[in-house]
């Protein structure tokens, strides 16, 4: 009863909590930090410019899928959004931020 009195935008809100909570969390905790997911190092992001130039800078700052242990995939990304902010946030929980993350 209370569920059907909510505003559209509290629903909506509800969902995507109800949602984070089974689907999303669940995935990411899943994840090893520096194994299955991280940021790339200011090293590995040089490296890839020099192999990759035209390497979108989003992939310095935000969570990519690795190979192996502190191995990047060289140009896949996590598709769903959702999942890239969570493991983003877990990365740089994980790891700290860096000085050159402020720029």
């Amino acid at each position: 009863e209370r569920v059907e009195r909510l505003a559209a935008k509290d629903l909506k809100s509800m969902n995507l909590c109800f949602d984070w909570l089974q689907v999303f969390l669940p995935y990411t905790l899943q994840k090893i930090d520096r194994v299955t997911f991280g940021i790339m190092s200011a090293e590995q992001v040089t490296a890839a410019m020099i192999e990759q130039p035209l390497m979108p800078l989003t992939r310095a700052k935000l969570a990519i899928p690795f190979v192996g242990k502190d191995v990047p995939s060289q140009a896949s990304e996590f598709a769903h959004p959702d999942i890239v902010i969570g493991l983003t946030v877990f990365a740089y929980r994980y790891e700290g931020l860096r000085r050159n993350d402020f720029d």
